[in-house]
């Protein structure tokens, strides 16, 4: 069935970027370091760039850094577009999941552009959660 596959894949892309969210904070934290076989070069996080973000306004909405929360976030949001074709939740909850997603999306690329910073990261994580929405609607 198309419909299930489109979830399953949006479900992945969604790991993706909760993979890309860990690895960012990661590198952040100092726990690891930026440079890794599995990390394509073009997504490696910039230190001297991408982790100042962490600390403006734009990088912790909730208190934490965005990456963390982004983190858990992508793993239940992939739960969720999973559970749809299992029957396990209702098509609507991953769609208004998805607006939500591209709300804080236009306001931490906001952040981005106001801060002048280009970071990898940051950019595929919000593409992937356009790519995710648009395959929803």
């Amino acid at each position: 069935n198309l419909t299930s596959n489109l979830y399953f894949i949006s479900a992945l892309l969604a790991l993706v970027g909760g993979a890309l969210s860990f690895y960012f904070y990661s590198v952040y934290r100092g726990f690891i370091s930026y440079r890794h076989w599995w990390m394509p070069h073009f997504c490696e996080v910039d230190l001297a760039t991408c982790t100042s973000i962490v600390d403006s306004k734009y990088g912790r909405i909730l208190g934490t850094p965005n990456a963390l929360t982004g983190t858990v976030f992508m793993l239940c949001y992939a739960y969720t577009l999973a559970g749809v074709p299992m029957g396990w939740v209702a098509p609507v909850l991953p769609f208004y999941l998805g607006i939500f997603t591209m709300l804080i999306a236009v306001y931490l690329i906001y952040g981005l552009i106001r801060l002048q910073v280009i970071c990898p990261v940051c950019i595929i994580v919000h593409m992937l959660n356009g790519i995710i929405f648009l395959i929803q609607i």
